[in-house]
């Protein structure tokens, strides 16, 4: 997204918009961590980390959607947890960058004690 304004440009990148998305689902109770899959599994090892892991932006003018792959604490209710993550990020999205949010696709890719949360 880029915005022109009297001092210049500003431009909000696909990495800001999905590192909101990340830090929103994961501040959601019962969301344990993101899960970016066997290439994530790969930089961790290297000792690379990545905050906007499991997402993925689709930017279209002022409209954003996006993809999220997350861990669900055992014993949670996978879809009203997944559904508050998707409020919560939606209104992060909307309030920091202005975009319109088309929509949140978000896939549950795992389960996880609650107790294995990472404070990354």
């Amino acid at each position: 997204m880029e915005q022109k304004t009297i001092s210049g440009n500003i431009r909000i990148s696909d990495e800001a918009i999905a590192a909101i998305v990340a830090i929103a689902a994961k501040n959601v109770d019962g969301i344990v961590d993101m899960d970016l899959g066997t290439v994530g599994g790969i930089a961790g090892v290297l000792g690379i980390k990545y905050l906007n892991k499991g997402v993925k932006i689709d930017l279209k003018g002022d409209t954003v959607s996006v993809d999220v792959n997350v861990i669900i604490a055992f014993g949670r209710d996978i879809i009203e947890t997944s559904a508050e993550a998707q409020e919560k990020i939606r209104e992060a999205i909307e309030q920091m960058s202005g975009l319109i949010v088309d929509k949140i696709n978000l896939t549950v890719t795992g389960v996880r004690p609650a107790s294995e949360k990472k404070k990354n």
